[in-house]
């Protein structure tokens, strides 16, 4: 599921295939063998977050982040 999500995220515009890398690369690196995907997310926002000029897919990130934390569809 995870991979699916990310390849969708890519499809989507908000990540590039060198962020995708990049977010493997960190989940990988973290602690537990469990993938969810609201790790994923996060993690998501962390690359975005420390790139510049990637304001606007870290925003549309940020909005599928917290809508699906209230509840709303996706």
């Amino acid at each position: 599921i995870a991979a699916a999500y990310l390849v969708h995220l890519e499809q989507v515009g908000i990540l590039s295939p060198t962020q995708r890398e990049l977010v493997i690369d960190r989940l990988m690196a973290l602690d537990g063998d469990e993938i969810d995907i609201d790790k994923l997310k996060w993690v998501v926002l962390m690359v975005l977050s420390s790139q510049p000029g990637q304001e606007l897919a870290y925003e549309r990130m940020e909005n599928l982040v917290f809508d699906s934390a209230l509840g709303a569809p996706h």
